[in-house]
């Protein structure tokens, strides 16, 4: 089985300079970026007091229906 390092490498290799470039300007943006971790909406909602239930199925709703019309499309 091939390994992550084997992989990314044979995939570099199959690009042109420019794309090359690219991965590689990502790359050093993405080691510089701290890593994310992810929270529940109800704690960050508990933390902050910005928005109320209301609001957030309103959001909720709308983002569903972005999603729901993006998909469409394809």
């Amino acid at each position: 089985m091939i390994n992550r390092t084997e992989q990314l490498i044979e995939q570099f290799n199959k690009m042109d300079e420019s794309q090359q470039q690219r991965l590689l300007n990502f790359a050093r943006i993405l080691t510089q970026t701290p890593s994310i971790r992810g929270e529940s909406g109800a704690s960050i909602v508990t933390a902050t007091g910005f928005f109320d239930t209301e609001s957030l199925d309103e959001m909720e709703a709308t983002i569903t229906e972005v999603d729901n019309l993006n998909w469409k499309r394809w």
